[in-house]
């Protein structure tokens, strides 16, 4: 063969040796662009649904109370009482701009006041298959400016919420289109940027679609208890400028042949580092741990028990705050392992405590996932067994959010209190809780949220709302713990008002349980003494 031919051959060759990597890295570019596209149109999707799932939880509630009310009373619907009611439920609600009373197309009263004449809201636009009316689009004559509302009516009753409210989600590009939808009918009832009705339609009924139609990465997400939709989308130049930027670093290497293997590989590993693998390796290398925060009997200052805080220090000595790890372990369906090792944690710490302190108990808290799954009641039971405490020696913690599967929930709340286990809702009056909601579970405790104890003693809107939280446990029977107590003052208002226990900064901060030990001896000797 001639030299020339060979020459050619062999550089042939070596063109297609180093092409094959090339190109096999530009498809794996592109493969994961789309799939992180995905993934950002169905995060931004999902923070929709959940915003408008808390706004139709919280109408659903404040009208229940309305009807409930007024049925106990007897009222006419536009009574002084009725719009007292409506004026306290727009107050504490954090998603409604009102509420009222409706009758034909007009609005006769609401948390605004009377509406002599009744204020237009047009004829219905929607009707759910439950019944639900929806006007889509009215302009409120007492509106100062020209914002347009969604008017949601469930029988006589409505409230109003701002037209933008859905979708008033941040995001990282500018032109990101965001949309809600009412399932069953072929239109938006809201929408930032352009959006497309076959987006609906590619859904096809599902509670959850992510695709790429060739203009746009699309995510929809239906509820599963309201009539309600989400829909994101991220145009396509964010995939192929992502798709550039693997390209810019793969092609060079995959020049370099056999090392470019090595380096991409490496290279991805690196790229493919996240969080969630964090937490993996965390868990694995035992480097997750507790703290122990007091909580003390506001009537005497004794400390009767303490809650369990998972902390986490990485192997470098970089501590992650709880706020950053938690939520990311919730999503990517590791919190479960997480909570197994707390549980673990406090099966090694309790003896000790509990043979200084027979009646202390421990607080750990338990995350959406747990209540949802039988093995909690399983690892509970082996929780006493190991610890060797008893039921009363231990208190399980969930916040609001746990119990949106209500029917779940519920039956997982029956078990735990079959155990003999006591169990408080936690973070109480940050989500969609009320009266009703609270009815339809057996609680023992409710956790007074930090955001509500820092209102005391200042002239916030708010700080009047711990006041009926305190009156709503009352009612139902439910002991109150009040959680981020920094002051005296603080504290002399949750005891005379009848809050029975507490935990902040005031009493102690959370620590190790060597330095729980400690504490505990000391206030015992200073008893005996």
């Amino acid at each position: 063969m001639p030299r020339a031919s060979a020459t050619t051959l062999a550089i042939l060759a070596a063109i297609v040796a180093l092409a094959i990597p090339i190109l096999a890295a530009l498809e794996l570019a592109q493969h994961q662009s789309l799939q992180s596209e995905m993934d950002r149109a169905l995060s931004y999707a999902t923070e929709i649904m959940v915003r408008s799932e808390r706004t139709a939880a919280q109408i659903d509630d404040g009208i229940g109370m309305l009807v409930h009310t007024r049925n106990a009373s007897g009222d006419g619907p536009c009574s002084a009482a009725q719009i007292a009611l409506m004026r306290e439920i727009a107050l504490v609600s954090s998603y409604l701009q009102a509420i009222g009373y409706v009758s034909g197309d007009q609005m006769l009263c609401s948390s605004m006041g009377l509406h002599a004449g009744g204020l237009a809201l047009g004829p219905v636009e929607q009707v759910t298959k439950g019944g639900t009316k929806v006007r889509n689009n009215v302009s409120m004559a007492t509106s100062v400016s020209d914002s347009t509302f969604i008017v949601v009516q469930h029988g006589e009753y409505a409230a109003v919420i701002h037209k933008s409210l859905p979708i008033d989600v941040s995001t990282q590009e500018k032109d990101v289109s965001l949309a809600t939808f009412t399932p069953g009918y072929r239109e938006f009832r809201t929408a930032r940027g352009p959006a497309k009705l076959e987006w609906i339609d590619a859904a096809q009924g599902r509670e959850q679609a992510t695709f790429f139609d060739g203009e746009y990465v699309v995510a929809v997400v239906q509820s599963a208890q309201f009539a309600t939709g989400a829909v994101a989308a991220v145009p396509v130049a964010y995939l192929n400028q992502r798709v550039r930027e693997f390209a810019l670093v793969l092609v060079p290497i995959g020049l370099l042949a056999g090392i470019a293997l090595v380096l991409v590989v490496r290279y991805l590993t690196k790229l493919q580092q996240s969080l969630p693998a964090l937490i993996r390796t965390g868990v694995r290398k035992k480097e997750f741990f507790l703290g122990y925060q007091p909580l003390v009997d506001l009537q005497t200052r004794e400390w009767v028990g303490a809650e369990a805080l998972i902390r986490w220090r990485r192997s470098d000595g970089t501590l992650v705050r709880p706020d950053q790890f938690i939520p990311e372990a919730e999503e990517n369906g590791m919190i479960q392992r997480i909570t197994r090792h707390v549980l673990q944690l406090v099966a090694k710490d309790a003896p000790e405590i509990l043979r200084r302190r027979p009646n202390f108990h421990i607080g750990i808290n338990l995350s959406s996932a747990d209540l949802h799954t039988p093995d909690t009641v399983k690892l509970l039971q082996e929780l006493l067994r190991d610890a060797h405490a008893g039921p009363h020696n231990i208190l399980i913690e969930a916040t609001e959010r746990g119990f949106m599967n209500t029917d779940a929930a519920r039956e997982m709340v029956k078990d735990i209190r079959a155990l003999g286990i006591d169990v408080a809702i936690d973070d109480f009056g940050t989500g969609y809780s009320s009266l009703s909601y609270l009815e339809s579970f057996a609680l023992d405790y409710l956790k007074i949220d930090k955001s509500f104890i820092d209102t005391i003693g200042t002239d916030a809107a708010t700080s009047r709302v711990v006041l009926h939280i305190i009156q709503m446990a009352k009612s139902l029977n439910l002991k109150m713990i009040a959680e981020g107590v920094e002051t005296e003052a603080q504290e002399k208002f949750l005891r005379e008002h009848g809050v029975q226990y507490a935990q902040g900064w005031l009493f102690g901060k959370p620590m190790p349980v060597a330095d729980l030990l400690r504490e505990l001896a000391k206030a015992k000797s200073v008893q005996a003494a």
